[in-house]
């Protein structure tokens, strides 16, 4: 009976690791590397906006001057873009979108990344609720038994 019970405790919390433990820490780093990121403001404008503005120039506080990254294009903005831009910004790195793109599309072009940001707060408690039986069922495995187990086929 004991052996019985050892082996159901080792075969649960290796499930618990494998679907809760292990996602968990994955998604926590993911989330903290992500967070890092420096997140991309843009504005959709007319290109006549644009246009009458100029150059788009930066102002950098480290040299006192002013930087162009990209200048503006209006023959592509007028056929590309449907007479619109997308101006994104960001840190030091400004520019364009000749394109009618989606929020996300715009994120995916520049290099942003929101997977763990977008995955909503069920997966995370799902994840939680798997993971937290974990502890408990190596520690009762150890005292029924005297050695941590876990891999639950290998009885050493």
């Amino acid at each position: 009976m004991r052996n019985r019970l050892a082996n159901v405790l080792a075969w649960a919390a290796l499930l618990s690791l494998l679907f809760g433990v292990i996602p968990l820490a994955s998604l926590a780093i993911g989330y903290q590397f992500e967070k890092i990121q420096t997140k991309p403001v843009f504005a959709n404008r007319p290109c006549e906006d644009i246009q009458a503005s100029g150059l788009v120039t930066n102002y950098d506080e480290a040299t006192g001057k002013e930087f162009v990254f990209e200048t503006f294009d209006p023959d592509k903005c007028r056929i590309a873009g449907s007479g619109t831009a997308i101006q994104w910004i960001r840190g030091k790195e400004v520019g364009f979108i000749y394109a009618n793109l989606s929020k996300a599309q715009i994120y995916e072009r520049l290099g942003y990344r929101t997977f763990f940001h977008d995955i909503s707060n069920d997966r995370f408690e799902w994840t939680m609720l798997f993971a937290s039986p974990w502890l408990p069922l190596v520690l009762l495995l150890y005292v029924t038994t005297g050695k941590f187990r876990i891999l639950p086929w290998r009885k050493r």
